[in-house]
């Protein structure tokens, strides 16, 4: 709760100013505004020792070519400031909006192509006035946790002539379930299935009520700008990177990276939003889910949300700890790397 009092002035300003905005703002692609259901106190998405919610061992075994792989990632083409930056701070467009749906919303037949035969579809609640991120992506995260899952959708877009939605991407995962995609062979619920290649919707993005609370309990997926491989990992069953040579430094997307743990947090000067992050980037860790313009990690789009822009931090915050062996591992490519020890 340390956060929640460090930013509270900061919030509510915010949303003062989102209220005054939302005032002047046209309707004319969605309908209209209504008050977000926040996410129930203490929630966390998927059973407490799955892949995503474990921690990584102090001790786990390292990538043997995980040098390699930070120095490409901090000086490739594409890395940009060589550290991992936070997407969707101050007035970038690429945030990930995230929804909470529940009885009194309406319901969709989402409308998505043939290929995607996904069953929850067909009866999708989403709350009235939500919005896809304003990007090139269009995506956002929809909780329905009546129905049990969470769909993490791509290209979405809501028609207000017909009141309809549509998406060219969409993954759905169930909740109770240890979250992993069936085609790893290692899910236990044969309905966690999509197109996100491995992806979830619960990890898109750092959610705003977890840093303000002051604390994330899961792994974190990260987009990269240089070149990824074609090559997949688990938790991964598959990759949109081009890169198709043997080069190892070029890691396959999957990859779990983690600042490493003896790496002093009170000797960086972090902003309070950065250092939650930081704190669950030490302890759990980020995977590799995406290639992108530049290696992010998307915060939650409050603004799209109709909240106004709750983060404070800057997209550089974490740039005082750049992708090397100083402060980082890659580990190894394999699920024994997790502590299966952990008590939260």
């Amino acid at each position: 709760m340390r956060l929640r009092h460090l930013l509270v002035a900061t919030a509510l300003a915010c949303l003062a100013l989102a209220l005054v905005g939302s005032a002047m703002e046209s309707t004319d692609d969605s309908p209209p505004r209504v008050a977000r259901d926040a996410p129930p106190e203490g929630f966390r998405a998927f059973s407490p020792d799955s892949w995503w919610n474990t921690p990584v061992a102090d001790d786990a075994p390292l990538h043997p070519f995980g040098p390699e792989i930070l120095d490409h990632l901090r000086t490739a083409p594409g890395s940009g400031p060589g550290c991992l930056t936070l997407a969707g701070a101050g007035d970038s467009p690429w945030g990930h909006p995230i929804y909470w749906a529940s009885p009194p919303d309406p319901t969709y037949e989402l409308q998505v192509p043939e290929s995607i035969d996904l069953p929850e579809l067909a009866r999708l609640r989403i709350p009235r006035g939500a919005r896809p991120a304003a990007n090139s992506d269009g995506s956002m995260t929809v909780y329905d946790r009546e129905q049990g899952f969470v769909v993490a959708l791509t290209d979405a877009a809501y028609d207000a002539g017909d009141d309809s939605w549509s998406a060219d991407g969409a993954t759905v995962t169930y909740l109770e379930s240890n979250g992993l995609r069936v085609e790893t062979g290692r899910s236990d619920d044969p309905r966690n299935r999509g197109t996100h290649r491995g992806n979830n919707g619960a990890t898109m993005a750092a959610a705003w009520e977890d840093v303000e609370d002051g604390e994330i309990r899961h792994v974190l997926k990260i987009a990269v700008g240089p070149e990824m491989s074609r090559d997949h990992v688990f938790p991964m069953v598959g990759s949109d990177g081009d890169y198709a040579g043997d080069d190892p430094a070029v890691p396959p997307q999957g990859v779990r990276l983690r600042i490493k743990p003896s790496v002093d947090l009170d000797a960086v000067d972090l902003h309070p939003e950065a250092r939650v992050i930081a704190e669950a980037l030490q302890r759990y860790g980020a995977y590799i889910g995406d290639s992108g313009g530049t290696t992010a990690l998307k915060l939650e789009d409050t603004a799209t949300e109709g909240r106004g822009q709750l983060w404070d931090v800057s997209a550089d915050a974490l740039c005082d700890l750049p992708f090397s062996p100083t402060h980082w591992d890659v580990m190894a490519v394999d699920e024994t790397s997790v502590d299966e020890t952990d008590p939260s």
